[in-house]
This record gives structure tokens, sequence and C-alpha cells, in this order.
């Protein structure tokens, strides 16, 4: 099993870009992500431990589901932690991922670091703004917020582009999220969770296809489409 070096992680992260026609700078919306490649999301209460899973069907159509317990940046680094498993994993198990940095896990971490804060948008952001000495509070908040990514991962990424050092890594790191945060007038919602009962794809043209096709009662038809319903009035 193959361990990705941080240029092999961004080289793919830049073929998916590409492919879905996003610049190797812009922010990457997952949501929209989803529904350009067409991948059923469901956003779902799972264990503390869990956030997320993926299934590649036989044919070749990808499955999601996202921990809607989990905070709002994590969900988006889980979405293309998945779009790993789905379009690079050499062999793609169905399996609920966590917290674990061991073989594919870790090529799926490195990917999303990648796909999510791209080396040129943070390139690009810090030049703009000017680079205020071992980057400070203020461009950290800028640059989750404009990636939509969690503290822990944007420090992670920027550790490993040696934009940080270590010791303001541990600085960083220990810096309470939300306070910061709301003291710079941010909205929390990145910090907090949210998208129960979302679903992306045609899950709701699928249960009426059932329905109509008489494989499913209407009741269960209508259970599914309050679940969508609901789900969307919650976010």
């Amino acid at each position: 099993m193959k361990r990705l070096t941080i240029n092999e992680a961004e080289y793919l992260a830049q073929i998916l870009r590409e492919q879905i026609g996003l610049s190797l700078s812009e922010p990457a919306s997952v949501k929209t992500v989803l529904r350009k490649l067409d991948i059923l999301t469901m956003y779902c209460p799972l264990s503390e431990d869990a956030y997320g899973m993926s299934i590649k069907a036989p044919s070749g159509k990808g499955f999601v589901m996202i921990n809607s317990n989990s905070a709002r940046g994590r969900q988006h680094f889980t979405v293309a932690h998945e779009l790993y498993h789905l379009y690079f994993d050499p062999d793609p198990k169905p399996h609920m991922c966590n917290n674990s940095m061991e073989g594919e896990e870790r090529n799926a971490n490195m990917f999303a670091e990648a796909f999510l804060m791209p080396r040129a948008g943070i390139y690009k952001l810090l030049t703009r703004e000017g680079v205020r000495g071992d980057i400070d509070i203020a461009q950290i908040l800028r640059l989750e917020q404009y990636f939509e990514v969690s503290r822990s991962s944007l420090l992670i990424r920027l550790r490993k582009m040696d934009l940080i050092s270590e010791q303001r890594y541990t600085q960083l790191k220990d810096m309470k999220v939300k306070e910061t945060a709301r003291a710079y007038g941010y909205d929390l919602s990145l910090y907090e969770p949210g998208n129960k009962g979302v679903v992306i794809g045609d899950f709701g043209e699928k249960a009426r296809l059932l329905f109509e096709q008489e494989k499913i009662s209407e009741g269960h038809y209508m259970e599914l489409i309050n679940m969508i319903q609901h789900g969307d009035e919650e976010n």
C-alpha cells in the first residue's frame, strides 16, 4: 500500500478539481462538488467516533454518508476524504471512517487537505493580505472561513506547507476556536453541527419511481419525502 507524498496528494486533488471545473485556487463548495459528480449523499447522525462512509457500486455510482453531529467544517473534510476513496483508492471497501491515520485513511486525509485547501489558494490569499510575522489569528480565521474548513485541518495543512512553525502551530491549536471567531465577528455555523436529514442527489426521484412502480407503499414514500423536507427545514 503506497503512502502518498504531499506532492502526489496535490496532483490527485488537481486532477479532480480540473474534472469538475474548479480552478487551482478557489474554495470548493462540497455540496456543489457532490452534485457535479452525481454522488448520492445523506447527512444523518452517526456515532461520536464515526465521521462518515462511502460505497462505490459496481456501476461506478458513489454513495456517501456524513455524520451530521460533526461540526460543518469537519463534515466538509469528511466529504473530501470520501472523494479519495471513491476516485483514487485502489481497493475501495465500505467502512466507517474515523480518526485512523493508517494506510489509505492517511492518504485520504492528505488528499482532502490538498483538495479543500489548495496551495495556490492559500498563497493567493496570504499574498493579498500580506503575511504578518508567523501568520496571526486574524489570517487563520480568514483562511478557515474562506475554505470552510476546521481550525485543526487548516493548521495541519499550514504546518505541512512550512507556513507556520511548530511553536506557532501549538500556540494557534491551543486557542479556543469559537471564542476567537466570535471576537472577530465571524458567524459560528462553520464550527457547529448541522445538515441533519439533508440529502443530495436523486434520492427523491428514485423514491417516486419506486412508488409509481408499486415497489414501496404510499406511506413509505411519504416517509422518505418527509425526511428530505424536514432536513431542509432544519438547515
